[in-house]
């Protein structure tokens, strides 16, 4: 936000998309603050402004910086001329934010993305599950259903480019390999026994759409 202009209709617009989108944090830079002769006045006002107009989004945080994007004040260092401010500096906000609690850990998903299979002498019996963990955790010897086929097995491993896991969580990558062999491909779901997901052909969502082309009421759409 431009100290001088404060919220203006484009601060709206971007903060609007990033609440359709779900984002949970939001760092508000007040820039420009050597031309407001580093003002702590202008700079709450411009928060109270943020704040009035925030409270009708869905970002549970927002934190506010003020900043001189040009003399780099509380861009990486503390800024000696706002002394008043005693928050930390961008880049320590962007480094330190907490995202763990992002994840929903409960509801165990892995859309399957690649079915490996190498076919070389070393692996030649090797059929294992890719893909990135949606939520929940998987851990060898779980019991998993595939939907929508509703086949069972039990987690034998969970390999990586780095060896094998105990266990595998969102939003990690990972490919499970199973205890027995079963028709699984590509856009199939690997979920916990004792808690499937609902299948159905009905599906409501808020759909954030950025094309120019309009979206079509009728159209055929892929969705991840």
């Amino acid at each position: 936000i431009d100290a001088r202009h404060g919220v203006i209709e484009q601060t709206c617009r971007h903060s609007f998309i990033a609440s359709l989108l779900q984002i949970q944090h939001i760092i508000v830079c007040v820039n420009k603050m050597d031309l407001v002769d580093w003002s702590e006045d202008r700079f709450n006002e411009i928060v109270g402004q943020y704040k009035e107009f925030a409270s009708r989004l869905e970002v549970p945080h927002i934190d506010f910086i003020p900043i001189s994007a040009l003399l780099g004040d509380n861009v990486v260092e503390r800024s000696l001329n706002m002394d008043w401010y005693q928050g930390s500096p961008l880049l320590y906000t962007l480094e330190t934010m907490y995202i763990g609690n992002e994840h929903n850990h409960v509801d165990a998903r892995l859309p399957v993305q690649w079915v490996i299979r190498p076919h070389s002498d070393e692996h030649h019996d090797f059929r294992g599950y890719a893909g990135r963990v949606a939520g929940g955790v998987f851990k060898p010897g779980d019991d998993v259903v595939v939907q929508p086929s509703g086949f069972n097995a039990k987690i034998k491993a969970i390999h990586t480019m780095g060896g094998e896991l105990e266990e595998v969580f969102a939003p990690l990558s990972a490919t499970i390999t199973l205890d027995r062999e079963i028709d699984i491909s590509r856009g199939d779901m690997l979920v916990k026994a004792n808690n499937p997901p609902t299948v159905g052909q009905d599906i409501e969502a808020m759909i954030c759409w950025f094309s120019e082309k309009p979206l079509k009421g009728q159209g055929n759409y892929i969705l991840r």
